[in-house]
């Protein structure tokens, strides 16, 4: 009975406790839930980027690189992908877009191709193409990552009736303006986009025949849509097929359409090719195109133009026009590249006619004046090499004079290179009196750079201190010569250095001195004092001069009052001066008694 009793305490006991179970579990925890906490803190961190990407979508809902890496988060759940790329082509605004949208279709796409499905990634691209980009270049993107994926799996028609399709020219009722089509939507602009047009040439290059691979070309010169290179290429296509006339047409039409500096490589092109063609053949007109080419050429890229037309004038015309076109082009290429030029001309003129025209050549080049001279250091360059020339052909005189000749251009402190190769040509050709000479210059030329060092930077400090104490001093005056005044004024002299002044007198106080004269003052002191650079004399000289000074005065007074009388010339009153003499005569003779006039007339 215990037994029983106690069993049955037992189950009512079991039924109690089952009874219990999850009940008032708040209540009666005994925090024994770990394994709990840590499953949701694992499940929290792996959705962490997610959540973070979700965050930064809120923020900005049009940033296009976010969206692609929300789509990398779930990388082997395709199911999620797809979903995240139907959600982001959804939202992102064309127009408030950061970054390409474009790039979110062509990803979409290539994702359903990545899994064979061919089909649906079609479907992608052609919704794609009916968007509204911000650019025609996106829409030009789509279409040409379309073709490629027909070309990845070998649909060659495919890909060819896309570029035709995207290259169509629209059918207008009349003819638009620039401004007028700018505003139209990017599929009614997507004929006029280069990249599309290259990229469909290439495939009529590759997959069609000659014929329509130039019909593409010939529509993209039509367009005005080609580029240097289109055209390079163009012709180049026309040159493997052997239509030689055909690709230096194409060369014509592309020297008409672009300009220098974009022309620079189709002309290169163009002289090439047809130089490996016809040679001297056709000299006239190689000619007439390399005048051509270098009518508007700047300078920056004259230089090979000129170097190709000079070769041809060796091998196939006359050596006189090569050196004339080597001539031509030490003025028109920079300054930099005339050295090189010269050099090489020297170097064709020696084998062609001699030394008589290397030396025409240096001299021209040494003493060549604006706007076509050679940087001073190049002059004493060739100066040198002249010389060194002359030397050789035992003209010891003449190569001496030429270093004389190019000395006034090279600062012994800086330049010394040049004054040694004068220094080693005396020393190995010349004597004790020579040597002097050269020293004798290189002193001269010393003292003539630093006398225009020195004068450069003092006139510069002068200038800044005569402005300084100007501006302090007084106002700004009001004309010329107020301001000249004021300027000789405050500098106190002149600015040639080397040159003592003798003092700046001005109109005022010129007046001040005749005045203090006349109140008798002595205007010695105002003079002294108007002038401190005069030369102090002593006192004796000082009562000499004032001894003089009152003698010359009173002097001047006396002859004051003389009145100076003046003989008028005979030749103003003509035959009545004749009369006049013979009336005067006659009274004398009269006044004069009889031993006098006896005298008289023996005398006469």
């Amino acid at each position: 009975m215990l037994f029983g009793a106690s069993g049955g305490e037992d189950g009512a006991d079991g039924m109690e406790t089952d009874e219990d179970d999850g009940t008032d579990f708040l209540l009666k925890d005994s925090g024994d839930d770990t394994d709990l906490r840590l499953a949701r803190l694992e499940a929290l961190a792996s959705r962490r980027p997610a959540l973070l990407s979700a965050v930064m979508l809120r923020q900005n809902p049009h940033n296009v690189a976010e969206w692609h890496k929300r789509v990398k988060l779930f990388t082997g759940d395709p199911t999620k992908q797809i979903l995240t790329y139907t959600e982001a082509v959804k939202t992102v605004d064309h127009d408030k877009a950061v970054g390409k949208p474009n790039t979110l279709w062509i990803a979409f796409a290539k994702f359903y191709e990545k899994h064979g499905d061919i089909a649906n990634a079609r479907i992608i691209f052609n919704k794609a193409v009916q968007v509204p980009f911000k650019y025609v270049d996106d829409l030009a993107t789509v279409w040409c990552e379309w073709a490629e994926m027909e070309l990845r799996h070998s649909n060659f028609k495919s890909a060819l009736d896309l570029m035709r399709r995207a290259t169509s020219v629209p059918q207008r009722p009349r003819k638009l303006s620039q401004q007028e089509e700018r505003q139209l939507p990017v599929q009614e602009r997507l004929y006029r986009s280069s990249k599309l047009w290259a990229f469909y040439a290439d495939l009529e290059e590759s997959l069609g025949t000659l014929q329509t691979a130039c019909g593409v070309y010939d529509t993209m010169l039509d367009l005005r849509v080609a580029t240097p290179q289109i055209i390079l290429n163009y012709a180049l296509m026309l040159q493997e097929a052997k239509h030689w006339e055909a690709a230096f047409q194409v060369y014509e039409r592309g020297t008409a359409l672009f300009k220098y500096p974009h022309v620079a490589d189709i002309w290169a092109a163009y002289l090439k090719s047809f130089v490996a063609r016809y040679g001297g053949s056709k000299l006239e007109r190689a000619r007439d195109l390399f005048e051509t080419a270098l009518k508007d050429c700047p300078l920056e890229q004259a230089k090979p133009l000129y170097l190709e037309y000079a070769a041809l004038e060796e091998q196939h015309g006359l050596a006189r026009h090569a050196m004339e076109v080597y001539e031509r082009a030490i003025p028109a290429v920079p300054k930099d590249l005339r050295l090189s030029v010269v050099e090489l001309y020297v170097s064709r003129a020696t084998d062609f006619f001699g030394i008589a025209k290397v030396r025409e050549i240096y001299e021209s080049a040494i003493e060549s004046e604006p706007p076509g001279e050679l940087p001073e250091a190049d002059i004493r360059v060739l100066c040198v090499r002249y010389a060194q020339l002359e030397r050789k052909l035992g003209e010891i005189d003449r190569a001496r004079a030429i270093f004389v000749h190019g000395s006034h251009l090279a600062d012994p402190r800086r330049d010394r290179s040049y004054w040694e190769a004068w220094n080693d040509f005396e020393v190995k050709h010349g004597n004790e009196d020579t040597f002097r000479e050269m020293l004798r210059i290189k002193r001269s030329v010393a003292a003539s750079y630093a006398q225009m060092h020195i004068h450069s930077s003092a006139q510069v400090a002068d200038v800044a201190a005569g402005t300084a104490a100007v501006g302090a001093d007084q106002q700004q005056p009001t004309d010329t010569m107020a301001a000249l005044e004021a300027q000789a004024l405050a500098d106190k002299g002149t600015r040639l250095p080397g040159f003592v002044s003798a003092g700046v007198i001005q109109q005022d106080q010129g007046q001040a001195a005749a005045a203090a004269a006349g109140q008798g003052q002595q205007p010695a002191a105002a003079a002294v004092a108007a002038n401190p650079e005069e030369i102090e004399l002593g006192d004796d000289d000082d009562e000499a001069d004032q001894a003089a000074a009152d003698g010359t005065a009173n002097a001047a007074d006396d002859d004051a009052s003389i009145v100076q009388e003046k003989a008028v010339p005979a030749a103003v009153f003509g035959s009545l001066a004749q009369q006049a003499a013979g009336q005067e005569e006659q009274q004398v003779e009269e006044l004069l008694g009889a031993l006098e006039r006896f005298k008289k007339r023996r005398v006469e």
